[in-house]
């Protein structure tokens, strides 16, 4: 501290950055109040030089080198918001290195460097604080760590990524095709003019392991989350899910504990009509942990953009000033890593779940037979099979074809997986199905 006061440094002052400097100075006396210190913003580090406003009085010092800032052996706090995974993560490990705590909206680089960050940050007695690097202005994280620190966490899943939220709410509602779907979320800004990282469920990913890796105390690694995007999706499959079976697409985010066990993975998945992630639009995020001892608790809010971002990051600079000017900071961590922990991740095919199968078969007879006989051959219960019109929507692929489907009891993703490979040797089928899970979530 210097002259009374945390010294703040910002790295990264693009769009969640600029939210952070205007909140810093609409609200410094309230936020000052509620930490029980004075807050002082002394550095802005960006690649572009920006006119910095005073706050409080005192106009920060802009650098466009963040080792000026990191380097500075005034600075208490470092908050980083450059994305992505480098400089980011050297930025991290310097500030935990010199001394400093640190807070950061980065998902990418907790996700893919969990071990090294929060090592580091034990060896150091540092402090990482990370609330806007899932579900953006909603506590998910802060909820989990400490809210919920009494619980044993048995399940969590959320819908967090407002992109995908975004397309499926226009599909679902407006009847948009995937593609008009994703470009009216590019216009509104939910989208980058390459989504893969998005559409993709990369950015879901991310966050999955992030919240998957707090529940567990160990490190669940992006590449241990299965992975599905919206790409193969059809508007033909959310208009039917809703009508005739009274379903909701959403793009969820899952992970299920038992003990050391995790099953994770991210995909596009059928919920009741009447559970309250269904109701959840555009670019709104929402999110449950299940305890041992408290049950189902619910998280709401909007998931992405400035001023919900810039929240989440001021909310962690309050908490770590608050300690850093009670000399606290550090001495216990935030994160309680164990490195030596080894987690088992669970294979998918062994996955017992409802599932939703769409073909689309030429019309001749004998097909639905097939098809309904391949599944029973996997030993799948059948829940019920529906051969209907293509007339729900104008999709080319669909309307060619008539769709076949068939919606299952619980049955194991393998044998699912399995019938779904030897169905393309049926002769009449025009292509591989539409596979959807369906989740009661109860």
């Amino acid at each position: 501290m210097k002259n009374g006061a945390v010294q703040i440094g910002l790295v990264g002052c693009g769009v969640v950055g600029n939210g952070v400097v205007r909140i810093l100075q609409k609200n410094l006396e309230l936020l000052e109040a509620k930490a029980g210190t004075k807050l002082h913003l002394a550095w802005v580090a960006s690649r572009r030089k920006k006119p910095l406003p005073p706050i409080g009085g005192i106009r920060p010092l802009f650098t466009k080198n963040w080792r000026d800032v990191v380097a500075d052996p005034d600075v208490d706090i470092i908050v980083e918001l450059i994305g992505g995974e480098e400089p980011a993560k050297t930025v991290i490990l310097s500030a935990l290195k010199a001394g400093k705590q640190v807070a950061t909206a980065n998902k990418a680089v907790l996700a893919r460097h969990w071990e090294e960050i929060f090592t580091t940050a034990q060896a150091t007695r540092g402090l990482v604080y990370f609330e806007a690097a899932v579900g953006g202005g909603i506590p998910v994280v802060q909820g989990l760590n400490e809210g919920l620190a009494a619980n044993r966490i048995q399940r969590l899943y959320g819908i967090v990524n407002g992109t995908t939220n975004y397309i499926l709410t226009r599909m679902s509602e407006e009847g948009l095709r995937f593609s008009a779907a994703l470009k009216a979320a590019q216009v509104a800004g939910f989208a980058e003019a390459d989504p893969s990282f998005d559409i993709d469920g990369v950015d879901a990913a991310h966050k999955l392991a992030i919240l998957a890796s707090l529940a567990t105390g160990g490190w669940v690694k992006v590449e241990d989350v299965h992975r599905e995007g919206l790409t193969n999706l059809d508007l033909w499959d959310i208009k039917f899910a809703r009508r005739r079976l009274g379903l909701v697409a959403k793009s969820l985010a899952l992970a299920d504990f038992n003990g050391d066990e995790v099953y994770a993975r991210v995909h596009t998945t059928l919920i009741p009509e009447n559970h309250p992630f269904a109701t959840v639009r555009n670019e709104y995020n929402a999110a449950v942990i299940h305890g041992d001892a408290v049950g189902d608790v619910m998280f709401y809010g909007k998931g992405a953009g400035a001023m919900p971002s810039a929240s989440a990051v001021v909310s962690d600079v309050m908490y770590l000033a608050r300690q850093v000017a009670g000399g606290m900071a550090g001495r216990l961590p935030y994160v309680m890593f164990d490195g030596k922990r080894k987690l088992k991740i669970l294979e998918p095919k062994n996955k017992q779940l409802r599932h939703y199968l769409r073909f689309s078969a030429a019309d001749r007879t004998g097909i639905l037979a097939a098809v309904t006989q391949l599944i029973s051959k996997h030993d799948i219960s059948i829940s019920s099979v529906h051969q209907e019109d293509n007339t729900l929507t104008e999709s080319d692929v669909v309307k060619k074809f008539v769709p076949i489907v068939i919606v299952t009891h619980e049955a194991p993703e393998g044998a699912v997986q399995a019938a779904i490979k030897e169905s393309r040797r049926i002769r009449g089928l025009s292509r591989s199905p539409v596979h959807l899970r369906i989740e009661s979530l109860g």
